[in-house]
Parts: C-alpha cells; structure tokens; sequence
C-alpha cells in the first residue's frame, strides 16, 4: 500500500507491505461469524425457536453440502 501527499511543493510517502493473507483470512472468519451470531439472535427475537431450528438445518445442510 502507498500514500503519497503533495504539500507546498513537498511530496510526502509512505509505504507499507499488504496485509498477510493468513491475517485477512483470520478477519474475514470473525466477520462473518459475528455476522452469523446477529442473524441467529435476530431470528431467534422475531421468530422464535421454530425460526432458530430452522437456521440450524440450513447451516447443517450447507455444511454438509460444502465438505462432501
């Protein structure tokens, strides 16, 4: 990643190495199991348990879809 800035006749840089892929890997999980936990705690407010299960067998079909 590079910045530069231009100022009175002065440029400013600087420049860092991109992230480490394990890293962004690391940050992309927790995203999407906090994104995960909200929609569980959203339906488990508006629907209920029935609406709970329900996502329950959704992730276990997908799961079971993705490492089959």
């Amino acid at each position: 990643m590079r910045i530069q800035l231009e100022r009175s006749g002065t440029v400013f840089e600087y420049e860092r190495p991109p992230m480490p892929e394990h890293r962004f890997k690391a940050l992309c999980l927790l995203a999407a199991g906090g994104l995960y936990v909200g929609l569980v705690a959203a339906v488990a407010a508006l629907c209920g348990g029935w609406g709970v299960v329900a996502i329950m067998v959704v992730t276990l079909f997908v799961l079971l879809a993705e490492y089959t």
